[in-house]
C-alpha cells in the first residue's frame, strides 16, 4: 500500500509540483485508489497528480477529513463525480449541500466507524468542537492513520482508535500543532510514542517543532515532502 502527498506547502523533490496551503493524500493498493482530502485549489491538485503520474478520474472513493476549504476546495476539479464521498457527522449539513451542488450525489455521513473495504476504515470524532474523521489503513506492516488537521487532538484520535482495537503504528497528515507552545508539542509527540506510534509524517499544519521532536524521539524516519510517496 502506498500513500502519496498530492497537496501541501512543503518543498518537493519534483520541480513540477506546486505548493499550496492545504492537504491531499492519495492511497493506492493494486487497482484501488482513494483520495483523502483535496487541498484548496483544483488547479494545484490536478497539476500535482499529473506530475506524479496519477489519473484522478479512476478514484474509487473520497474521504473528507473535515469541512474546511483547505481540505475540500480541490474537489471542484475532480473529473469523477459518481463515487462515494465520506464526510464526518457533526458540522456536515453545509458540506453535504455544497458537495451536492458541485455534482457529488453519493455522499455518506459517517457517525462512528465505517469499513470501506480493502483494509480501509473511516473513524469519525463528532464529539469534537470541530467534527473531523481519520482514515485508518490496515496492512501487513500494521495500521496507519491519515489525519487532516487533528482538531480533536491527534493523541486523542489515536487513543480512540486503540479503544476500538486498532494498533496505530504510523500517523501521516496535519497535527494542528504549528501555533502551539513548544511544551505542548513535545507532550503530544511523546504521547503518540507512548500509544505505540512508531512512524510519523507531519504535514500541513503540524509545524516545525512537531517535526523536530518527531526526529528526536525516533518517530520521523522519512522526511515529509510534497509529491513524495510512502510505502506502508
Amino acid at each position: 500500500m502506498e500513500v502519496t502527498v498530492l497537496y501541501d506547502d512543503l518543498p518537493s523533490p519534483n520541480p513540477g509540483c506546486i505548493k499550496g496551503f492545504g492537504l491531499s493524500l492519495l492511497v493506492q493498493q493494486g487497482g484501488f485508489r482513494l483520495l483523502f482530502d483535496a487541498g484548496s485549489s483544483p488547479d494545484v491538485l490536478l497539476n500535482n497528480a499529473r506530475v506524479v503520474g496519477v489519473e484522478l478520474k479512476s478514484l474509487n472513493a473520497v474521504v473528507v477529513s473535515h469541512a474546511h476549504l483547505d481540505h475540500t476546495g480541490g474537489l471542484r476539479g475532480l473529473p469523477a463525480r459518481n463515487i462515494p464521498v465520506y464526510v464526518p457527522y457533526g458540522q456536515h449539513r453545509g458540506l453535504v449541500s455544497w458537495l451536492h451542488s458541485i455534482g457529488f450525489e453519493n455522499v455518506v455521513v459517517v457517525r462512528d466507524l465505517q469499513e470501506l473495504g480493502g483494509g480501509a476504515y473511516v473513524m469519525a470524532y463528532p464529539e469534537s468542537a470541530i467534527s473531523e474523521q481519520s482514515l485508518i489503513l490496515e496492512s501487513t506492516s500494521g495500521s496507519t492513520m491519515l489525519v487532516g488537521c487533528s482538531h480533536p487532538g491527534v493523541h486523542y484520535m489515536v487513543g480512540k482508535a486503540a479503544s476500538r482495537g486498532f494498533k496505530v503504528e504510523r500517523v501521516i497528515g496535519g497535527l494542528h500543532l504549528s501555533d502551539q507552545p513548544e511544551y505542548k508539542v513535545r507532550s503530544v509527540v511523546m504521547e503518540l510514542k507512548r500509544l505505540g506510534v512508531r512512524g510519523l509524517i507531519p504535514l500541513h499544519c503540524s509545524g516545525g517543532a512537531a517535526l523536530q521532536y518527531g526526529r528526536l524521539l525516533g518517530l520521523v524516519r522519512e522526511e515529509p515532502a510534497l509529491c513524495r510517496s510512502y510505502s506502508i
